[in-house]
């Protein structure tokens, strides 16, 4: 059971590469893609990536950005769709309430990903392939015990990302 949840929880960060890369590679009117670290500031600062429109003057658009809507759609609501209910699991009840992990997991994902492009551990030019679909690898940096390329030290993991998720 702990392997499953820790396989679910990489498939957020996996899908959040995706999501962010897809939107850091697209350009505006002019079609030249935007500074990314100049974008990534922007979607920080108060949290922005978490508000509609990205506007954060407005408390009632907090969690209602598309990051975090198409997020929760493919990592949350799609399989729980059909999914059977369980008396003595109360899936109903976690069906009900098990969301609030879910967001919080989804917008540690998120700030996540955001800040391993603006630090420049991640290159859009590396997540999407030449014909635009996602290509997601996960960044490695070298471990100072051993001397070898490791992708731990960068994953979205528990002891990586925990204490971020629970603050969310």
């Amino acid at each position: 059971a702990t392997r499953r949840l820790s396989v679910w929880r990489s498939n957020f960060g996996s899908t959040t590469l995706t999501i962010m890369a897809h939107f850091l590679a697209s350009g505006t009117d002019n079609a030249q893609p935007p500074d990314v670290q100049e974008t990534c500031n922007e979607l920080l600062a108060g949290l922005a990536f978490l508000f509609h429109d990205l506007d954060t003057s407005k408390s009632e658009n907090a969690y209602q950005s598309q990051f975090l809507l198409q997020l929760l759609a493919h990592m949350h609501l799609r399989p729980c769709i059909g999914c059977l209910d369980v008396p003595r699991l109360d899936t109903d009840a976690l069906k009900e309430h098990g969301v609030k992990g879910t967001i919080s997991l989804s917008c540690a994902a998120l700030e996540r990903t955001i800040r391993l492009f603006q630090r420049g551990d991640l290159h859009v030019d590396d997540q999407l392939s030449s014909h635009g679909k996602a290509t997601v690898r996960t960044p490695l940096k070298i471990n100072k015990s051993s001397g070898r390329e490791t992708s731990t030290a960068l994953s979205f993991s528990e002891q990586n990302w925990g204490a971020c998720t629970h603050q969310y």
